[in-house]
């Protein structure tokens, strides 16, 4: 005797839609993809108890005729796909034909539909997956489909169902995440005591984003501007100049947005990634993500991250998983790597950069550029400042020669008519290596007129009786430094720019 049997057909209907009918959420799921690939420009979900009494999706889209109405309930009727190699170019959201089957078979299901060319409506009910009835109504063009008691005759399966707000929170999350895919159609989820979401259409995905997240979250949000790249085909094996040249290289294109260093989130439940305007979960992506932000965030934490994906569809494949939400890349090495350079590349546009400006100081009257230029010629002709390169032995006092010998008026650097009309700097202002171990005599007001100009030996805090050889290069740097100072102070009086070096004064000499 067999034991190997075929299971009734109500059996075998109940088994596959545990597949495709999880929990609310997936009928709301498979109901508002057949509105998008409808074309529909607005779609509307209202649910009561948390979608488990009631779930209603209304669309504008363009509707079935009578005949398409009911075929649509036959497992594997879809008008997606003919033939096998169409698996290989999917272009729509659904593809299977097995949504409206699976929900009629563990619900009571109505379906109102009319197609643009027809003027009369059709009207369908199954009930625990049997024809109930099937008439003509009067109806708009468009769709609507209303689920009641989902899983009222699998009570196992029933009991496993969260919460009511639990189960409301999946729908609307669901709803989210097709209102930011499409954000040029309209989405509107309402429940018996208050309106979830309504969204209306928009031009851009950073509207969309607006809509649905808030601007305060938009503010944290980086903008990944939309960009495309070529693939990269390599040429087929024993490619050579009788061969065929390989096939064009697609173009991909990326755009979306990236949130801030400073935003950190303890899961990846806040990363949203659309591939043709299909939400996927795809480890490949998630690890492009990561690796974008390694070494801006700590390990443990996550970005906000909504990544919209534009590819042939020939590059993807959509039928990995039930849910669909799980998809292979032809090319996941290019994907993966263009996804993690454009967040990277967006990031450090955006990344903070101090900026400072020089504050313009007020001019004397009388000033322009004629003066401007002067003082600058004047700076360049001047001795290097403490802390330049060291001025070369021939710019050291020549003219103190030996200790002893006494030139007036031979200061090298320094002649009288550039005696400084400044006061000469505390030795405390020198570098440390540079400071006399006697302090500088304090300053006399007034100037030198030129016969009485300081010797060639003499320089400030210099020894009575002149210097020896070892204090020469000393007194070579300290004079050079008050050359500097006399010509800052000097420029000064007709302009005031530059101002004037710590350390000079305007009244003072020595």
């Amino acid at each position: 005797m067999s034991i190997i049997h075929i299971l009734p057909e109500a059996v075998a209907n109940k088994i596959a839609a545990g597949e495709v009918v999880e929990r609310p959420a997936s009928v709301v799921k498979e109901l508002t993809e057949n509105s998008l690939d409808a074309d529909a420009g607005r779609v509307e979900v209202a649910v009561e108890s948390g979608g488990k009494r009631l779930i209603r999706v209304t669309d504008d889209g363009c509707g079935m005729s009578h005949d398409d109405a009911l075929l649509a309930f036959e497992r594997h009727a879809t008008s997606k796909i003919r033939s096998a190699e169409d698996l290989f170019e999917i272009s729509t959201l659904g593809f299977r034909g097995e949504a409206l089957p699976s929900i009629a078979a563990v619900s009571r299901l109505v379906l109102e539909t009319r197609h643009v060319s027809e003027g009369a409506g059709t009207r369908i009910e199954f009930a625990g997956g049997r024809l109930r009835d099937v008439k003509e109504v009067a109806w708009a063009a468009g769709t609507e489909v209303e689920v009641r008691d989902l899983f009222f005759n699998t009570p196992a399966r029933r009991k496993f169902l969260k919460s009511e707000s639990t189960e409301l929170g999946h729908i609307a999350t669901l709803l989210t995440h097709y209102a930011l895919a499409q954000p040029q159609k309209s989405f509107r989820l309402a429940s018996l005591t208050n309106e979830i979401l309504n969204v209306s259409p928009v031009s851009t995905h950073r509207e969309r984003v607006y809509q649905v997240m808030g601007g305060q979250l938009l503010e944290q949000l980086v903008e990944i501007a939309p960009q495309e790249r070529r693939m990269l085909v390599s040429a087929p094996a024993g490619y050579g100049e009788e061969a065929e040249p390989a096939e064009e290289a697609p173009i991909v294109r990326l755009s979306g947005f990236a949130s801030r260093p400073e935003v950190q989130k303890l899961n990846r439940n806040h990363i949203y990634f659309f591939v043709n305007r299909r939400l996927v979960r795809d480890r490949l992506i998630l690890h492009a993500i990561t690796e974008a932000y390694r070494n801006i965030l700590p390990a443990g934490v996550y970005p906000v991250a909504l990544i919209f994906l534009e590819l042939p569809a020939t590059e993807v494949d959509v039928n990995v998983h039930p849910s669909k939400t799980e998809v292979r890349f032809r090319h996941s090495a290019f994907i993966h790597d263009f996804v993690r350079d454009s967040i990277r590349q967006a990031l450090i546009a955006a990344r903070p950069v101090a900026a400072f400006s020089l504050p313009r100081t007020s001019r004397s009257a009388g000033s322009g550029p004629a003066e401007d230029a002067e003082i600058a010629e004047r700076l360049s002709e001047e001795p290097p400042l403490m802390g330049s390169a060291p001025a070369p032995q021939s710019a050291r006092i020549e003219a103190a020669g030996r200790p002893g010998q006494a030139q007036r008026g031979s200061i090298r650097g320094a002649d009288a008519s550039t005696l400084p009309a400044a006061g000469a700097p505390h030795h405390s202002a020198l570098p440390p290596n540079l400071r006399l171990s006697s302090p500088l005599p304090e300053p006399r007001t007034g100037t030198l007129p030129l016969e009485e100009a300081a010797p060639a030996s003499y320089a400030p805090g210099a020894p009575e009786g002149g210097a020896d050889a070892d204090t020469l290069p000393l007194l070579a740097v300290v004079t050079s430094f008050h050359a500097t100072c006399a010509r800052w102070a000097r420029s000064r009086t007709a302009s005031s720019w530059p101002p004037t070096p710590k350390g000079c004064g305007s009244s003072t000499s020595t």
